[in-house]
């Protein structure tokens, strides 16, 4: 289905270009659907890549700065006229030190966005969160760890909290506001984001937080009994095209939509890159998570039933394709 003629508001890239990689495949999946994107950005003159990375779209992509996503107001303009909004900007890294660093830019924001599209979103019909799967499996516990602990917490507990307490704030606002707004909202709720990004990232520092646990792990910094943690992930080009779908399907609306490509084992990164014959990548147990199960299982019904979206990559392509982008970037330990 063709989308020529309607418009999406999109969130490019919050505090750095870390934050964009999502953000930017999912640019490029709205425009080959035939949206038009409107992007908003901190900085016009940071964010000069994305105009010319998508110059082929011509006047079908634009880019309007908003230098601070917690402020009233501040999406007031962004959002006149178009016809959804992809919610997408919210920090993501394990860096944070007072949980409040978190916190604020992801519920002020949501805030932020859903009282502009109340405000002055008169063409709105769909907003669409990005959420976590987070917010879905401990709805209760990692916030109230932060309220009773504060920054004692350990980051990705922080990130956690901001995740939940952002989409809870989300459904708030729209349960409060139900009879005046004339959009839906939709709650994507994805796990590790996995796979190369068109963002520019020059340096490893650069890397978003996902795919800096792939870096990782293949260059040896994960090791020992962490290499036997397990986790859900997705391709970024399937959360995009979730993305897109969840905009235009009319049956997603007031839904939580998990999305996610599969389960791993950090050791199966490594199983992955010996079974490409991937050179100086260190090797772990090899095999040793083969027979432990799951400790959770995530159902992707929904996914696949309403925006009838199906994994087509497997874990091992994407550590062929993390692996390629790594060495096209010239990383450390990944040189051609």
């Amino acid at each position: 289905m063709n989308e020529e003629g309607r418009q999406v508001l999109m969130e490019e890239i919050t505090r750095s270009l870390e934050e964009g990689g999502l953000m930017v495949v999912s640019d490029w999946k709205y425009l080959e659907a035939g949206y038009s994107v409107r992007g908003t950005v901190r900085s016009l003159a940071r964010s000069a890549f994305l105009k010319d990375m998508f110059v082929q779209y011509g006047d079908r992509f634009e880019l309007i700065a908003v230098e601070d996503i917690t402020k009233d107001g501040a999406f007031d303009e962004a959002v006149r006229g178009v016809d959804a909004i992809a919610h997408t900007a919210s920090p993501f890294h394990f860096k944070a030190t007072e949980p409040d660093e978190l916190l604020i830019p992801a519920v002020r924001g949501t805030a932020s966005i859903l009282n502009s599209a109340l405000k002055h979103g008169n063409t709105v019909k769909r907003v669409v969160l990005t959420s976590s799967v987070a917010a879905v499996r401990e709805p209760t516990t990692t916030p109230r760890a932060v309220k009773t602990k504060g920054s004692a917490v350990a980051p990705d507990v922080m990130y956690l909290a901001s995740k939940t307490l952002a989409e809870k704030a989300a459904w708030d606002f729209v349960a409060a506001h139900k009879s005046e707004i004339s959009w839906d909202l939709v709650a994507l709720n994805p796990p590790f984001i996995f796979g190369p990004s068109l963002s520019p990232a020059p340096t490893v520092e650069d890397i978003n937080t996902s795919q800096r646990e792939i870096y990782d792990t293949l260059s040896g910094v994960r090791t020992g009994a962490r290499l036997q943690i397990q986790g859900n992930w997705v391709h970024v080009a399937v959360a995009a095209e979730a993305h897109v779908r969840a905009t235009r399907v009319a049956a997603a609306g007031g839904e939580r939509i998990i999305v996610r490509s599969g389960f791993f084992f950090y050791q199966e990164l490594l199983d992955a890159a010996a079974d490409l014959g991937i050179p100086n990548v260190p090797r772990g147990e090899p095999g040793s998570t083969k027979d432990i199960p799951a400790l959770a299982t995530l159902e992707t019904k929904k996914v696949e039933e309403l925006l009838g979206l199906t994994q087509v990559t497997s874990l091992r392509d994407m550590v062929a394709e993390s692996v390629e982008d790594f060495r096209a970037r010239g990383y450390p330990g990944f040189t051609a």
